[in-house]
């Protein structure tokens, strides 16, 4: 089989046909089977044609992956050395939704992304990084972050998401560490401790802050650079299904203050982006559209160019934005052979009709509702609101609930409060961001200005 960390989209095609994923087979190829369809793409002279494939949606796939995982025939390939991964927001509700990639496979994207992240300048050589990612209980975006960025050149410490931010500034100045990456709101929290030191401008050395998971409010921003000045901002973008796929640089990507989107630099020989119309996000048609033109906003569905065996084939991952070609500034910076394969893909964020993003994780309102919509919840209606902190300027977490129960059963409120947190992952380094607020009255919850309706959720936190 090919070393290549990268495959042709005839070679992905080929074997998605024979994967249960995309077709009613048992189980996924094995080696041999993957290599004879390989060859059979390879003489097959007509152009791969994406468009005539059907939307792979989240609750289709993870049903599929459910069934194999819990399948532990011998002639089960999706078992067999498989890099194992969740998704954030699973909870404790339901198991967390679980994602296998090959485990070669993933080493060679990761090595191929960390040479991305050398390529646009994110990392360079010399670079000393302290990760705050979530690590253990199954996540594995902290090893994840190492790698990349041990992959760019640089040098890591494993700090984790249970190390304080008293202990994290602590490691900073011990080891002159320059560069600072965690969730945005690990970041935020961070900051808000370090604007506490006296002088701390002079005790440590970051000069570039990575972020990932949600995207950064203007006046997050401000407080890092308040605080860290002179500092520059990237970003890293990826997910359990597709792995790394997208990086922001101030370097290579406009930033309007007063927009509600984050750019990021993909290369279209790692993954295919293409734009859908909204309606499909919602829709379990099996019509299947045409994508939309370059600079319109629509549902991302994504195609990956660095996973065989296991193919991510127009999935639909939940965010919407659009297609853009990179601006002049990274034009001029970026080298003539990579240029061809280098886009703009402009996120506006999660589809708020099915999801929401709170501590680095991504919860589904669907999850959400099977616990408030249960009788024995008692909860006649549910409202989810972000918002900023003050100072700290993390996003905080409210449930407004409007309860039939009585008011003075505690006992109730304790076993909905319980389960409520499990959904939600909270925990004791984030439970400081989170509420659950009982209303008396519609009145109580936010409504919308014209039908004074309840709304489901309410976004105050940019």
């Amino acid at each position: 089989m090919s070393h290549s960390p990268t495959y042709s989209l005839a070679d992905v095609l080929a074997v998605a046909r024979m994967h249960p994923f995309y077709s009613s087979t048992q189980y996924p190829p094995d080696e041999d089977a993957i290599q004879r369809a390989r060859e059979e793409a390879a003489s097959n002279y007509e152009r791969p044609d994406l468009n005539s494939w059907p939307l792979l949606r989240k609750s289709d796939l993870y049903t599929v992956i459910e069934r194999l995982i819990n399948d532990t025939d011998p002639r089960n390939t999706y078992r067999h050395n498989v890099y194992t991964s969740v998704t954030g927001g699973g909870g404790g509700v339901s198991k967390p939704l679980f994602f296998a990639s090959d485990a070669i496979e993933n080493r060679r994207h990761r090595a191929l992304f960390g040479e991305f992240l050398k390529t646009t300048g994110i990392i360079e050589r010399g670079d000393w990084v302290l990760s705050t990612h979530h690590g253990g209980s199954l996540y594995r975006s902290l090893d994840l972050a190492l790698e990349i960025m041990e992959n760019a050149g640089a040098s890591v410490l494993a700090a984790g998401h249970q190390c304080s931010p008293a202990t994290v500034v602590r490691i900073l100045q011990e080891f002159n560490v320059n560069v600072l990456t965690g969730d945005s709101s690990q970041i935020i929290s961070i900051l808000h401790h370090m604007s506490t030191i006296p002088d701390i401008k002079k005790k440590i050395k970051i000069r570039k802050v990575i972020y990932t998971s949600e995207g950064l409010s203007i006046m997050q921003r401000v407080q890092i650079y308040k605080v860290l000045a002179p500092v520059a901002i990237y970003s890293v973008l990826g997910s359990a299904e597709a792995g790394p796929y997208g990086a922001s640089s101030p370097f290579l990507v406009d930033f309007d203050p007063s927009s509600n989107y984050n750019d990021f630099v993909i290369d279209t020989r790692m993954t295919i982006i293409e734009v859908l119309p909204l309606s499909c996000a919602g829709s379990e048609s099996d019509e299947i559209p045409e994508p939309l033109p370059d600079g319109e906003t629509g549902v991302i569905a994504q195609t990956v160019l660095t996973r065989l065996r296991h193919p991510v084939i127009r999935y639909i991952t939940g965010d919407i934005g659009s297609i853009h070609a990179l601006p002049q500034k990274a034009v001029d910076r970026v080298v003539k052979h990579d240029l061809p394969h280098y886009r703009i893909l402009r996120l506006q964020g999660r589809d708020h009709r099915f999801s929401f993003m709170w501590d680095g994780c991504d919860f589904q309102f669907d999850k959400l509702n099977t616990i408030l919509s249960d009788t024995q919840s008692g909860v006649l209606l549910w409202q989810v609101i972000l918002d900023k902190m003050q100072p700290s300027q993390e996003i905080s977490l409210e449930i407004r609930l409007l309860s039939g129960q009585s008011s003075g059963d505690t006992v109730h409120s304790q076993t909905l409060l319980g389960r409520l947190k499990a959904c939600l992952d909270v925990n004791s380094s984030n439970e400081h961001k989170f509420k659950i607020t009982f209303v008396n009255d519609v009145l109580g919850f936010e409504l919308s200005g014209t039908g004074r309706k309840v709304i489901r959720f309410v976004d105050h936190s940019f």
